[in-house]
């Protein structure tokens, strides 16, 4: 995905519901804080999404209607990107996210704005998954200089629900991320 197409989907997402506030997370949010990142940071071909400011009802309601530019839709198979219909607890932040996160007003996007955690709170989402791509993903951010491992550790005891054994199974992921940087 690129800020672009980002930038259409957003659209698409407050025009198909009428809701004008969202929640961005998982890879693509990268996108709303830099226009351009290395290849391997932009291979997701979705936009995670949940409404901001509504009820858990409200929220499941839009979540449902933006399948309709999700996965497998004519919107997908039109543009080759899409839309996936998340809720807040998709992406494990933590706790104090919302005080470094910005809000992104996509261009031309009809009022619709974003509300999208700061990179490196996306990149501790990312290693809280774990998953192989997830790994490489972060260690391009670093690499990159989009994000710094040491604020990332630092936010790791901030996490919600986490017991002693998943915060050192984050921190020994991170040392992964940070080999994996030092290898590009």
């Amino acid at each position: 995905m690129t800020r672009q197409e980002l930038d259409h989907v957003l659209r698409a997402a407050g025009d198909l519901t009428g809701h004008k506030r969202f929640v961005l997370v998982g890879s693509t949010a990268i996108f709303a804080w830099h226009e351009t990142v290395p290849g391997v940071m932009a291979l997701s071909r979705e936009a995670d999404l949940y409404a901001a400011d509504v009820s858990d009802e409200e929220a499941d309601r839009i979540s449902d209607e933006l399948e309709n530019i999700g996965q497998l839709s004519a919107f997908d198979e039109t543009h080759g990107y899409y839309v996936d219909g998340v809720g807040p607890q998709t992406a494990v932040l933590p706790v104090d996210w919302k005080e470094r996160s910005k809000i992104y007003v996509s261009p031309g996007g009809n009022g619709v704005v974003a509300i999208v955690p700061h990179p490196e709170d996306i990149a501790l989402s990312k290693l809280c998954a774990g998953r192989d791509k997830d790994l490489d993903w972060v260690g391009a951010a670093h690499a990159s200089g989009l994000i710094e491992l040491v604020a990332v550790a630092a936010r790791v005891e901030k996490l919600p629900d986490r017991t002693p054994e998943e915060r050192q199974r984050i921190r020994v992921l991170i040392e992964v991320a940070r080999r994996r940087a030092q290898e590009r």
